[in-house]
């Protein structure tokens, strides 16, 4: 999961990304990663394919980890 953060970092190449890089780098365990969740998100907030495509990666591992936190959709499988 850190290495997917770590990836999804280095597409930002401003302040609040680096500031991001470092928080990542010293995070120890998966809470650590699951606080930065929100700022990495508004930091990746573009619509191109790749940012859509790192936020999808982030989504993943996080719901991989930390598999009750998705909100409950209507449009889920019975």
């Amino acid at each position: 999961m850190k290495a997917a953060f770590l990836d999804a970092t280095r597409a930002l190449s401003d302040q609040r990304g680096e500031w991001l890089r470092q928080q990542v780098r010293g995070a120890e365990e998966p809470v650590d990663l699951w606080l930065l969740r929100g700022p990495l998100f508004e930091a990746l907030k573009g619509r191109d394919p790749q940012t859509r495509l790192l936020r999808l990666q982030i989504r993943r591992e996080l719901e991989a980890v930390f598999p009750d936190s998705s909100p409950a959709s209507a449009f889920g499988t019975f």
